[in-house]
């Protein structure tokens, strides 16, 4: 049995130069999330819980099912009030899920949900319509305002201001906010910091992790650029969705997957796609990551040729190392028969589609795109396939140019 490295299994091909009947490859493209409540014998959330939130073992196993059974009680309270809300938290101490509500008629619905009515002055569209009153003022910003929002707690709302960067006109928005609010009698108070939130982008390397929307996890190819875009190859099965967010290793957002519906091949054609990079915190590079963490800037691209060495780069399994075993082939997926792919022997797992191919070692030249595998994983067992899409083919039908260093 092969895979692709994605969740579905599908018909393949053997590593041989003439292809035969043989068991299924699937994608590298991991399976999403299954879902995230939380699991009181998490021990890796246990252990996180208590380094981080100054936890006992008991405290944070009674803190997880705490939040368990608050999340449940919000998805009730969201059927019951239809969005009525004028906010929800949970309360420490009592370890209760708590809404904010204006009746009593709510207030019953609340705690049918199980959770805690709280009464407040001011409903939920007093608060929203106030916010965007707020929002037509500040327009495309306003110099020492880093933002604006509802304090469910307070029943109130607030504007963040960075006291290094203020100035007259920060507090004459302050003001207007205030003075916007002062009709209904809803407080809008001014939150002082010294600092600023900022997007915590980083380096689009070959080889870790990026997330296509809520799909699940594939790999970086080669960062690229052409056509005034900028932004990186990875695998066409990874991409299959138009216009669709795409997220970096840190969780925030890079970029978007597929712009347009015009960059994504998972055909015969062959398994490649694009991701935009349109945030400007994210940069490229010419790295690929490898062994222990040391990267390899690629210096160009070169055609795979049958017995060279070649090294793959990918999230899941890392850095591993092989021979081309052939060239020119064509894979039934199942989900889709590709031509023109390349098989190796170097592993590969689930999470490592749209990974990085490089020649090795010296002067390192970008040569593919990790489409798919056998179920024999970088753990052992079964015979080792790997599949690549040579590189060249999706630089050159969209007029890419590597992001390249120096040899």
């Amino acid at each position: 049995m092969h895979r692709r490295h994605r969740t579905a299994a599908v018909r393949g091909a053997a590593a041989a130069v003439v292809l035969a009947a043989v068991a299924p490859l699937a994608t590298a493209h991991a399976a999403p999330s299954p879902d995230p409540s939380p699991q009181p014998t998490n021990r890796g959330m246990l252990d996180a819980m208590r380094r981080d939130l100054g936890l006992t073992p008991e405290g944070a196993r009674a803190r997880l099912a705490q939040e368990a059974e608050a999340a449940r009680a919000a998805k009730a309270v969201r059927r019951a009030l239809a969005g009525r809300a004028a906010g929800t938290w949970l309360d420490k101490k009592s370890g209760k899920l708590v809404v904010a509500v204006t009746g009593d008629a709510d207030a019953r619905r609340v705690k049918d949900a199980g959770a805690v009515a709280q009464r407040v002055t001011h409903s939920r569209a007093q608060l929203t319509g106030l916010l965007e009153q707020i929002d037509a003022r500040a327009g495309k910003g306003v110099p020492g305002v880093t933002g604006w929002g509802v304090d469910a707690r307070a029943n109130a709302l607030t504007v963040r201001i960075d006291t290094r960067t203020r100035t007259a006109a920060t507090d004459s928005f302050v003001e207007a906010a205030q003075q916007l609010g002062a009709p209904t009698g809803i407080a809008v108070r001014a939150v002082r910091t010294a600092d600023a939130p900022r997007q915590q982008g980083g380096t689009v390397v070959g080889g870790e992790k990026w997330m296509p929307g809520d799909e699940g996890i594939c790999s970086i190819g080669f960062s690229v650029t052409g056509g005034g875009r900028r932004g990186f190859l990875t695998a066409g099965h990874c991409t299959e969705s138009a216009d669709q967010v795409a997220y970096g290793k840190d969780g925030s957002r890079l970029g978007t997957s597929n712009r347009g519906g015009t960059h994504s091949v998972d055909d015969r054609e062959g398994d490649f796609g694009l991701v935009d990079v349109d945030r400007p915190d994210w940069q490229l590079s010419p790295d690929v990551a490898g062994q222990s963490g040391a990267p390899a800037a690629v210096t160009g691209s070169q055609e795979g040729v049958v017995g060279t060495s070649v090294c793959r780069s990918g999230e899941a399994s890392g850095w591993h190392c092989g021979e081309i075993t052939a060239v020119d082939q064509t894979v039934d997926y199942g989900s889709a028969v590709v031509d023109g792919l390349s098989f190796t022997n170097a592993c590969s797992t689930a999470g490592d589609s749209g990974g990085a191919y490089v020649s090795q070692p010296g002067d390192p030249k970008a040569v593919g795109i990790h489409s798919g595998g056998s179920t024999a994983t970088c753990s052992g067992g079964g015979d080792t396939l790997t599949v690549f899409q040579p590189v060249d083919e999706a630089l050159t039908k969209w007029q890419l140019t590597l992001t390249t260093g120096g040899a």
